[in-house]
């Protein structure tokens, strides 16, 4: 029986996809951080492709339907979130999935969840919380159309 440190980055790869989806550059990371060669990596990964054990177009489209549901993010911050797993998807692509109206409504439960009140004196807070989740310039400013009308 092989123990850990005598698998090969077949065995390894695959016991990695066992704990969760791995993109291929996720995958490609790990196996050169246990000193697998380029070129095993590469057929490591071609194998893997072949049988459908990774695929970054589905991994793109699980992960925006699971940030989509934990309505913690902006399109531009799921898009940065996708971008550090190593896909490349545009903010059009992630607008397939959720409107701008749709991203208005995450953005006001976020506010409402965090915030107690909605008036100017607070807006630099709410704009820079929802700035650093990745809500857009368009969304700031309907934000800030709201604080406007509950400032009296």
């Amino acid at each position: 029986m092989k123990t850990r440190n005598m698998e090969g980055p077949l065995e390894t790869a695959v016991r990695l996809l066992a704990r969760r989806e791995l993109t291929e550059m996720e995958l490609r990371l790990k196996l050169q951080h246990k000193e697998f060669s380029r070129s095993e990596v590469d057929e490591t990964l071609e194998k893997l492709r072949e049988k459908g054990y990774i695929d970054d177009e589905r991994a793109a489209q699980r992960t925006i339907e699971k940030l989509l549901t934990d309505k913690r993010h902006g399109v531009r911050g799921i898009t940065e979130k996708l971008r550090q797993r190593g896909l490349k998807v545009t903010g059009e692509q992630i607008r397939e999935n959720c409107s701008e109206e749709e991203e208005w409504l995450i953005a006001l439960e976020l506010v409402n969840k965090h915030f107690s009140t909605l008036d100017v004196t607070v807006f630099p807070r709410l704009a820079r919380f929802l700035t650093n989740r990745g809500f857009s310039s368009g969304i700031l400013r309907r934000l800030a159309d709201e604080c406007r009308k509950h400032q009296y």
